[in-house]
């Protein structure tokens, strides 16, 4: 496979006569139950040549959400583009995923209807729950200014020039640049705060340990539990920042560190024997019903994952110690 500029790979399979071109960026939207994702694709062969919009479904509903048609509005002219399973649904932590795809046919007319219209507006229907979802216009906008990309470097490179040298107009979502600036900030606040918190609270213990130790020193018992009071209280306020802490970093491992979407996918895992150890196990006798202790052998394992980012390819590896028990 091979990087053609910053918005498209090309990939040739010589076995089977197949080149195939995909746009390295993709329009993900979420509503309700569903997350959806669509990127654009060129499969050319010597028979054929299709211009496909790929559609990721993830879903939480109950049998899945199955669509049945995407309906395009582009200025006045209605495109029906019906859908096309793709591949078997599997079930990943709980989630629905569906992958299938419409085909834009014939593929550069269909495709610069898209390109060239002031309007763009996109249905997604689905006959099997008679329900449609209709996606904001931000998201049409992105997808256009993506289209216009991969038609410049998939179709004629003369053509809509402004959407691949930057003069088009920024049209990603500003928000969430601006929601991961304010959420970096608030989780190094939160880590000074906890380290603050943590430093008053040890310093309050420490103290309330060191009191019997010098005897001419003595507290009456009010003033012993107002103590224990703000003891208690600064271990409150350390606990607050480092609930908030965690629950931040568990957003994060969801994310890409460089993209921070969370369109990550597993594509490789690996366990190697890390270390063999004894342990003590306390278990009870079935005759005597007397707790016994005994020594077993477990084995930890060095998990090692490999994710990629399918919006801008980036890779990253994670790695954590499985403790056998």
């Amino acid at each position: 496979m091979s990087i053609k500029g910053d918005y498209v790979s090309v990939e040739t399979d010589e076995f089977e006569g197949l080149t195939t071109i995909e746009h390295l960026r993709h329009c993900r939207h979420r509503g309700g139950a569903n997350e959806l994702t669509l990127s654009w694709r060129r499969n050319i062969r010597q028979t054929s040549d299709r211009m496909i919009l790929d559609l990721e479904i993830k879903t939480s509903c109950s049998g899945g959400w199955l669509p049945s048609q995407l309906v395009v509005l582009a200025d006045d002219q209605r495109i029906e583009l019906n859908y096309f399973p793709n591949k078997v649904c599997d079930y990943r932590r709980g989630d629905l995923y569906e992958i299938g795809l419409f085909f834009l046919d014939p593929a550069p007319c269909q495709l610069r209807t898209l390109c060239d219209a002031a309007s763009l507006k996109l249905k997604l229907y689905s006959t099997e729950r008679n329900e449609h979802m209709l996606l904001p216009e931000q998201f049409c906008i992105q997808l256009q200014l993506q289209a216009r990309q991969f038609y410049n470097n998939a179709f004629d490179q003369t053509q809509y020039t402004d959407a691949v040298t930057g003069v088009a107009p920024h049209t990603e979502d500003d928000s969430f640049a601006a929601h991961i600036t304010r959420r970096e900030k608030r989780y190094r606040s939160l880590c000074r705060q906890r380290l603050i918190w943590g430093m008053v609270w040890l310093g309050i213990f420490g103290g309330l340990c060191l009191i019997p130790v010098f005897s001419k020193v003595s507290l009456s018992s009010s003033a012993s539990d107002l103590a224990i009071i703000l003891a208690l209280l600064s271990s409150l306020s350390w606990i607050a920042p480092h609930v908030q802490i965690f629950w931040i970093e568990q957003q994060k491992n969801k994310e890409c560190p460089r993209c921070h979407h969370r369109a990550i996918k597993l594509i490789d895992y690996r366990e190697n024997v890390y270390q063999v150890r004894s342990v003590e196990q306390i278990v009870n006798d079935r005759l005597t019903g007397e707790k016994k202790s005994r020594q077993v052998t477990v084995t930890d394992h060095e998990v090692t994952q490999d994710f990629a980012c399918m919006d801008c390819r980036h890779k990253w590896t994670r790695s954590h110690i499985s403790r056998g028990f």
